[in-house]
């Protein structure tokens, strides 16, 4: 069968861009209008010679072994999410970046190269001030209850609505709040097959290292002369667009600079200041790909829904651990990982117990609160289709034994403690907002980090761990 027929029977794709195909570190890989977003994946594609890849679907019919039971928990799944004020409300009425008002609030907001932390005119580029001005409706993945996805008119043309991320690292993080110009590189970023999170990271690194006299170039926070030239100049890997190509790592290495490239293990990271968040710091310093945000979403619980004190190191290692177990397993049974709000915070222990007396036990009892955290809706789900029980801490377990199956590969490459850190920035320089000059106290919740993993004081894995969770050393 031809990819032209197999198009024509509505198969699905993934497909690079000019990024990929150019191997830029930063190109992602798009299926439909989401994207695989970050790693540079696109780049492994490209390195192959793969430009796509089409499958026909419907060879099988998927139907749950215990089809009254999975049809009592989609009915239970959906109330949720319609009740939650995240996912009934924000989400699906103003897109992620329904999260820009709370981070902004609360200095976590990254402007000017993650130097600011906040900004007045940040609500212009807020979800909610976007569906206003831009008349958004839903654009969204296929069969989603959630609807977080968005289109909407800019200049008169139907563009995608850009999502929290991208509206803070192409938009705020570079001294813009012009929804118009950040949706225009948002589409740019697409047309090429490039991660609009790393991106604006790099665009950020280079006005700041350009202002310090580091190198050459006409970017400057605050002008979006020159944004879109940049961006075609990555994709195609030409003049200083080559080297910002590579990354921020790679460009502090070769111009200086290291103290403000914002990256862990090589990765650009998300829009959440951790001076304003330390649980979310501490999930950056150790995440598995580098600087991921879905690796545990900490800042949710810290600045978002209010429940732990984003100040503090007390009960932050505890639920970096928890949350990267659940979402290893959110994942792995494929169900959007949004879900994660409704189903937690709108399940009866959570929903009924007073926000004051849920807020002290996470913060001050977290060893029991990562207990009593009604999980049961996903290994339910899962029963449900597969009829293999499963029990909350066996989902817990499984995600667990993923997390560090990853963590002891990374050992193997040379992963330790001295990678598992933040860029000085965030280590010795407070944010423009803070009076008080907030540093993130990384260490201290790294000690308890690796002990609750069962990791030894250098960050790799115990035997005793990697026999705990049937994982075979070489």
């Amino acid at each position: 069968m031809s990819a032209q027929e197999m198009l024509e029977k509505k198969g699905g794709m993934i497909v690079i861009g000019q990024a990929g195909e150019n191997l830029v570190r930063v190109a992602n890989i798009v299926s439909g209008h989401r994207y695989l977003g970050r790693a540079g994946m696109g780049a492994v594609m490209g390195s192959k010679n793969l430009k796509a890849i089409i499958a026909v679907g419907k060879a099988y019919k998927i139907v749950p072994k215990e089809k009254e039971a999975f049809d009592k928990l989609k009915k239970r799944a959906l109330k949720y999410i319609n009740a939650s004020p995240f996912t009934g409300d924000g989400y699906k009425n103003y897109g992620t970046a329904s999260h820009l008002d709370y981070c902004n609030r609360h200095g976590t907001l990254s402007v000017n190269n993650f130097t600011k932390g906040m900004h007045k005119d940040a609500h212009k580029i807020s979800g909610e001030e976007m569906k206003a001005r831009h008349d958004t409706k839903h654009h969204t993945c296929r069969s989603c209850a959630i609807l977080c996805g968005k289109k909407g008119m800019f200049d008169g043309k139907n563009r995608v609505v850009p999502e929290y991320e991208t509206v803070s690292l192409l938009g705020a993080n570079i001294g813009i709040f012009d929804p118009v110009k950040i949706a225009e590189w948002n589409e740019l970023c697409g047309k090429y097959g490039m991660d609009t999170i790393s991106v604006g990271n790099i665009i950020a690194w280079v006005m700041e290292a350009t202002e310090k006299g580091l190198l050459k170039s006409n970017l400057k926070f605050g002008s979006p002369d020159g944004i879109a030239k940049i961006i075609t100049d990555m994709a195609l890997s030409k003049g200083l667009g080559k080297d910002m190509a590579l990354g921020v790592k790679s460009l502090s290495e070769k111009y200086g600079g290291k103290e403000f490239a914002i990256q862990v293990k090589g990765l650009e990271w998300s829009a959440y200041d951790p001076r304003g968040a330390f649980g979310q710091g501490l999930s950056y310093a150790v995440a598995n790909r580098g600087a991921c945000h879905l690796s545990a979403t900490v800042v949710f619980m810290e600045n978002i829904a209010d429940l732990l004190n984003p100040q503090t190191v007390r009960a932050k290692a505890d639920f970096v651990k928890f949350f990267e177990d659940l979402f290893n397993g959110i994942n792995s049974i494929s169900i959007c990982v949004f879900t994660s709000s409704a189903f937690i915070l709108e399940a009866p222990l959570s929903k009924y117990t007073p926000n004051l007396i849920l807020h002290c036990l996470m913060q001050y009892l977290s060893k029991i609160a990562v207990h009593m955290v009604d999980i049961s809706i996903y290994p339910k789900l899962w029963s449900s289709v597969t009829g293999i029980k499963l029990s909350n801490a066996e989902f817990l377990r499984a995600g667990a034994r993923i997390h560090i199956l990853e963590r002891y590969m990374n050992t193997r490459e040379g992963i330790s403690r001295k990678d598992d850190t933040l860029p000085e920035r965030f280590l010795k320089e407070g944010r423009e907002c803070d009076p008080k000059k907030t540093t993130v106290p990384l260490h201290k919740m790294l000690d308890r980090y690796y002990k609750l993993r069962g990791f030894d004081k250098n960050g790799i894995p115990t035997p005793e761990t990697m026999q705990k969770l049937n994982i075979s050393s070489v």
